[in-house]
């Protein structure tokens, strides 16, 4: 029987969120290995499909301060810590969790394991926060070699974990040519240059790129409303906005490619989800070398600017069935590698 507790950290558990909906999934293959999993997050929303020994702990914080945010949560972080005895706390992408939390999570000396995979933040108050759970955490993982911001002996790469089952297609031919991006909207995800590297290929002329994924700040949004206002006229480009996680599916097996284009430090579950579905990936962050064939390399990496896109897209438009196949199922095997079956051993291997 599973006596064993886990208690995990997060910043948001609702299926319907675009690009936190895997937490749902995470949550439920831990939830196989213990007793019972109790979640801190700081945005509870649809919670359908949770196992039973899974409880969802947050607080409405519309009207409240960011310290009053935090007493409150701290609040609920020391009656569990007090009343549960936990195998360890994982705190996911919630560096100030784990700060609000660290004096009590010493006293009862349970240890911490913080899993952090972004380029890093921009302000210098989260910069800070940053640092203190760097600082306060046993142990660190991250999803490849540039995608943890701070060096530290402590961290371990372990890459992501994608549910591999539901996004795997098996491909037997190319019967899409429409294209994908599927991100945040951000400055920082480089998706102006994306779509006119595609509008100026050769798939630009007759097919359509559909961008799936909304803003997170105001500068993100001042962002999507330039690039929406900018390809208003374009009846082949569309912004779809956030889709839930489960619903990707359908927006994806409309698509035969997929665009990323970040640089080093952003390491995109989007890039491996897209390879299970057997889409051709154009990235530019030399992060995704491991999940392709060095003899595809010249066909798929691009060097972030418009013109290189565009050529990158107008060699592989000239592949044959059968190399274009290849490359999928090439890319599908290396993306299965970080599926979420193998999260709870790869995360308890470090722990």
């Amino acid at each position: 029987m599973r006596k064993e507790k886990l208690l995990i950290f997060n910043i948001s558990t609702d299926a319907k969120n675009t690009s936190l909906g895997f937490a749902i999934s995470w949550i439920n293959k831990f939830s196989e290995h213990y007793l019972e999993v109790d979640v801190v997050t700081l945005h509870k929303g649809d919670l359908t499909g949770l196992n039973k020994n899974i409880r969802i702990y947050s607080e409405d914080f519309s009207s409240s301060s960011r310290l009053v945010k935090f007493i409150k949560i701290r609040k609920i972080i020391k009656n569990l810590i007090k009343k549960n005895d936990y195998k360890f706390c994982l705190s996911h992408m919630s560096a100030s969790l784990l700060l609000v939390s660290s004096t009590i999570i010493r006293f009862k000396n349970v240890k911490t394991l913080f899993w952090y995979t972004h380029k890093g933040p921009t302000t210098i108050f989260k910069k800070i926060v940053l640092y203190i759970a760097n600082t306060i955490s046993d142990k660190i993982i991250t999803a490849s070699e540039n995608s943890y911001p701070i060096k530290s002996k402590k961290v371990t790469t372990i890459g992501h974990a994608i549910n591999y089952e539901l996004f795997y297609r098996n491909k037997i031919n190319i019967e899409q040519n429409n294209f994908l991006i599927f991100s945040r909207i951000s400055k920082s995800k480089n998706i102006e240059s994306s779509i006119q590297g595609f509008l100026n290929s050769t798939y630009g002329k007759s097919n359509k790129i559909t961008i799936i994924g909304g803003p997170l700040t105001n500068d993100d949004e001042v962002y999507q409303n330039s690039l929406k206002e900018k390809y208003m006229a374009y009846s082949n480009v569309q912004f779809l906005g956030p889709v839930p996680h489960a619903e990707l599916n359908k927006h994806i097996d409309r698509a035969g490619f997929h665009i990323n284009n970040t640089p080093i430090g952003f390491y995109d579950k989007s890039v491996l989800e897209t390879m299970a579905s057997g889409l051709i990936n154009f990235y530019s962050n030399p992060d995704y070398d491991r999940n392709i064939n060095q003899n595809f390399l010249n066909y798929l990496k691009f060097d972030g600017s418009v013109e290189d896109l565009k050529d990158k897209i107008n060699l592989v438009s000239q592949l044959d069935t059968d190399k274009l196949i290849k490359i999928i199922n090439n890319t599908q095997q290396k993306a299965s590698e970080e599926s979420i079956e193998t999260l709870h051993q790869r995360i308890t291997s470090v722990i």
